[in-house]
């Protein structure tokens, strides 16, 4: 239904463990002034993660979903 997950992992007692991420990021106001943002530019947004635990008959057994933000930096002084 979500797709491929991002990774998957077992415990271990041998459940796998699957974890999607899904971020949404803009570009902030900075990054749209010429010549400004080769030096420096940032982008923000939110990171969703989605990690679903199955049992050994590949039924879910437990699932967890958290949020957060996140920035990224680029350019010359964003190093």
């Amino acid at each position: 239904m979500f797709g491929s997950p991002l990774k998957t992992s077992f415990t271990d007692g041998g459940l796998e463990i699957w974890t999607y991420e899904f971020s949404k990021v803009s570009a902030d106001a900075v990054s749209y002034i010429p010549i400004v943002n080769l030096f420096g530019a940032t982008a923000s947004g939110t990171k969703k993660e989605l990690v679903v635990m199955f049992n050994k008959d590949s039924v879910v057994q437990r699932f967890s979903m958290s949020e957060s933000d996140v920035k990224q930096k680029t350019g010359v002084f964003n190093q």
